[in-house]
């Protein structure tokens, strides 16, 4: 299966902007410039090469012509690993010629802020790894992608590529390997496939201006069941459409796969909600035909039937202008782009903006909250390892899936007595710029979201002992009977 990802298929909102493509390797996810990916294809047949080099993982044959394969994971200093149906391969343009690189999945194309966008950290620059130009830090620094110069990365000595030539050059005597075929008509059409249930689905390129993994979704009363609701992307509200819901299939939680294409609806941008994305490629329009006669209504969604692998493989193109109209999307919002006022006169997207979210949790009888942005993850308490001379209030270190997490206990840090661990007790890994932190906590409460107005600025002395340094503001719920300190995470993070 083959897919192509052009320069000019999502185009370039401003010059302070970068679309990339997302892929992991490992644990661990890279970005590279879009403009430097020529196509994102499954893993295919592979030639071996003798006597190749260790990361050379062999050749095969890309519409008649010989395509280098390249391992990313050897090429990285990784465990090799059996490849599964995640795996692909990112053909990228290295002077003038094709080459292919196996990574472990492709996460999504993006678009990103070059002020997201920082420099690598001093300790790991160096002239082995100054094809590292960035890290990209998304989701308020919960999500870190290290941008990657592929084209750099993949650059040899003049050996390897003298030895890489003729390795492909002996791989083309030998046709019969290989095999070969004719050149494809340049009458394509270039898409983004995803799935839905079983069946797998599609939208053009052109249509689709970038994909995300599924944000804090807030409900909109009184619209439409197929629409989820909005989310807020980059300051700008944006409705999400239930592609499972509008096509009237069983309701699907939200998981891991699940992906929200950002898409050109015709007069208006919406996310669509599908179960995973799979792949971007390029299709013959000779293989695509016209959509079964079922419904006025089908017909206008579907915009042809792309029939691949001999007719194995059927892909259901959909037109995104046809999936729901405008007069849908501005019964909720209008044309400022403020969406329409709920039973208490305010507007859904003011209150997402005027809101706070936090994850609570008790110390003791008191509790605490620490904004959403900020939590990577909840989890059980796990064994700790002890650090000799560490700070007093610095529990040990944690292994989290292979990465070394400092544990910080708030009780100690908050002066307050020993207590056992319990079923209850949780470790919360924070997240702030970038580097990782465990809090021990007794028990957490839930995630809650209250309006900003109902904080008010911590006191100088708090009644529970606790420094008011490490307090950024107190929310009063409940006519106040609820009181909920909400802990500076810079602050603790720095004075401990």
């Amino acid at each position: 299966m083959e897919g192509i990802v052009m320069a000019t298929g999502i185009n370039n909102a401003s010059f302070t902007e970068r679309q990339l493509v997302t892929f992991l390797l490992g644990e661990d996810e890279f970005g590279t410039d879009i403009m430097d990916v020529k196509e994102i294809i499954r893993v295919p047949d592979i030639t071996r090469v003798p006597n190749a080099p260790v990361y050379v993982e062999g050749a095969c044959n890309l519409r008649g012509n010989i395509l280098p394969i390249i391992d990313g994971r050897t090429w990285f200093n990784l465990e090799r690993k059996n490849r599964d149906e995640n795996s692909r391969v990112l053909v990228i343009d290295v002077d003038g010629k094709a080459t292919g690189v196996i990574v472990d999945k492709v996460s999504e194309v993006m678009r990103v802020n070059i002020a997201d966008i920082e420099a690598p950290p001093e300790i790991i620059r160096n002239v082995d790894l100054d094809y590292l130009n960035g890290v990209v830090k998304l989701e308020n620094g919960n999500r870190l992608v290290m941008l990657l110069d592929v084209v750099k990365a993949l650059s040899v000595n003049n050996a390897q590529k003298e030895e890489i030539k003729e390795q492909n050059e002996s791989l083309q005597k030998n046709s019969a390997i290989l095999g070969s075929s004719n050149n494809e008509s340049i009458d394509e059409e270039q898409l983004v496939s995803f799935l839905l249930g079983k069946e797998e689905y599609a939208i053009g390129i052109m249509k689709v201006k970038e994909i995300i993994r599924t944000p804090q979704i807030v409900k909109v009363p009184n619209c439409e069941e197929y629409i989820e609701g909005i989310v807020s992307i980059r300051n700008n509200l944006l409705p999400i459409i239930n592609l499972r819901t509008c096509f009237g299939m069983e309701h699907l939680e939200v998981n891991d796969h699940t992906r929200i294409l950002v898409a050109d609806m015709g007069s208006f941008t919406a996310g669509i909600m599908v179960d995973k994305v799979l792949e971007v490629l390029r299709v013959p329009s000779s293989i695509i035909q016209s959509p079964p006669r079922f419904s006025t209504q089908s017909e206008d969604q579907l915009k042809g039937v792309a029939k691949m692998d001999q007719g194995k493989r059927m892909i259901l193109m959909l037109e995104p202008s046809k999936l729901i109209s405008a007069d849908v999307i501005s019964g909720i919002s209008g044309t400022d782009g403020i969406y329409k006022e709920d039973s208490d006169g305010k507007s859904i997207g003011k209150q997402l903006i005027d809101e706070e979210q936090l994850v609570t949790f008790k110390i003791d009888s008191v509790e605490y909250g620490v904004k959403i942005a900020n939590v990577q993850e909840i989890n059980r308490m796990t064994e700790v390892t002890k650090i000799p001379r560490a700070p007093y209030c610095i529990e040990g270190i944690v292994n989290l899936r292979g990465n070394v997490i400092p544990a910080l206990n708030l009780r100690k840090l908050f002066n307050l007595p020993e207590k056992s661990i319990t079923d209850a007790t949780r470790i919360i890994i924070i997240d702030h710029n970038g580097k990782r932190t465990g809090i021990v906590v007794d028990s957490v409460s839930e995630v809650l979201r209250f309006e900003k107005t109902l904080i008010e600025a911590p006191p100088d002395t708090l009644s529970n002992g606790v420094d008011s340094d490490y307090v950024e503001g107190v929310g009063k719920l409940n006519d106040g009977k609820r009181m909920i300190l909400i802990l500076d995470i810079s602050k603790i993070l720095t004075l401990c």
